[in-house]
């Protein structure tokens, strides 16, 4: 515990087949803060919730509680082609997608039924995600109930975690986030790259999957604000992935704000072999400010001026962040 934030670890919000599911929780001094939930990067089978940039320092410097929330991993058989990033000694519980969104929406279901006990505002939450976690975190954002995931998962979804709780958020923030995988190779010829991993197969053979899969395909007026950040020469995760989930809110109406930063490759490194943890991104991605940015902005109102969601939009960074949830979720 520092002087500004008590820190809870290692709370079980879900004990599945394979293993709880915990999450850390970095409570600030303000009575009643909102809540932001972290969903970490690693390409959906690798990392656990401590890849999250400097958890207390942001809880109070922005005034909101932080949970960073663990969830399956994605099981990674024998001769895969992703087999180096498994890691045996990681603890996290496996399983197979949608897994992983079932769990980012029980942590957050299970956060609201807690928010009494711990002294945080269960009414406003936004979902924050890095790589695979931004996938997970837009969605979150775009699907309210993991059942309107759609018909190709609808067997495979379940809420046993505060079921009479809500799941949705009401704001977004996605660094490098993947958001339609239909514009994603299949892998290698036998398909069994990442994406084909994740999603059962081929896109050529469940098309469906892929496709609901995909946050962009889910966007409505009714979708919350939302923050995108990423770097114009991503390797990992190709920029045309946060440019068409800005372009799907552009089109329903919703506000939002898009960071392309030029130059930057994934985790906000200039070259891929640099990339070593989430844990300094924010310090990368703030080392300077002046980094060649490009800044796109959808402000939506029914009549009178626009109220932007960022006041004279800061270089991408932390405080870009902490105005974007000053606007969205206090």
């Amino acid at each position: 515990m520092t002087a500004d934030v008590t820190v809870r670890e290692g709370i079980t919000y879900a004990d599945r087949e394979t293993g709880e599911l915990k999450l850390d929780l970095y409570l600030p001094e303000q009575e009643n803060p909102p809540l932001v939930v972290y969903v970490h990067g690693g390409g959906w089978v690798a990392e656990t919730r401590a890849n999250i940039p400097d958890p207390e320092r942001y809880a109070a410097e922005w005034g909101c509680a932080i949970a960073s929330v663990s969830y399956r991993l994605q099981t990674v058989p024998d001769g895969a082609a992703v087999e180096e990033m498994y890691d045996p000694s990681n603890p996290t519980p496996r399983g197979a997608f949608p897994d992983h969104f079932v769990d980012v929406k029980a942590a957050i279901r299970w956060l609201r039924a807690h928010a009494g006990e711990y002294g945080y505002d269960a009414e406003q939450i936004a979902a924050w995600g890095s790589s695979a976690g931004g996938h997970l975190a837009l969605l979150a954002g775009v699907v309210d109930d993991i059942t309107d995931l759609g018909d190709a998962f609808a067997d495979e979804v379940e809420q046993t975690v505060a079921p009479g709780e809500s799941g949705a958020v009401q704001a977004v923030v996605s660094w490098y986030g993947a958001a339609d995988f239909r514009i994603v190779d299949d892998g290698d010829e036998e398909g069994d790259g990442l994406i084909p991993l994740l999603l059962g197969g081929p896109q050529s053979e469940h098309p469906e999957r892929w496709a609901q899969a995909s946050p962009v395909t889910h966007v409505t007026p009714e979708s919350p604000p939302t923050l995108l950040m990423h770097g114009r020469e991503d390797e990992v995760v190709d920029v045309e992935h946060s440019r068409r989930f800005f372009d799907a809110l552009e089109e329903a109406g919703v506000d939002a704000v898009f960071y392309e930063l030029r130059d930057l490759n994934h985790v906000w490194v200039e070259d891929v072999e640099d990339i070593e943890s989430e844990r300094v991104a924010m310090d990368l991605l703030a080392a300077d400010p002046t980094h060649a940015q490009s800044v796109y902005e959808a402000t939506h109102v029914e009549g009178g001026s626009p109220d932007p969601l960022l006041a004279d939009l800061p270089p991408a960074g932390p405080e870009a962040i902490r105005r974007f949830l000053d606007r969205t979720i206090e």
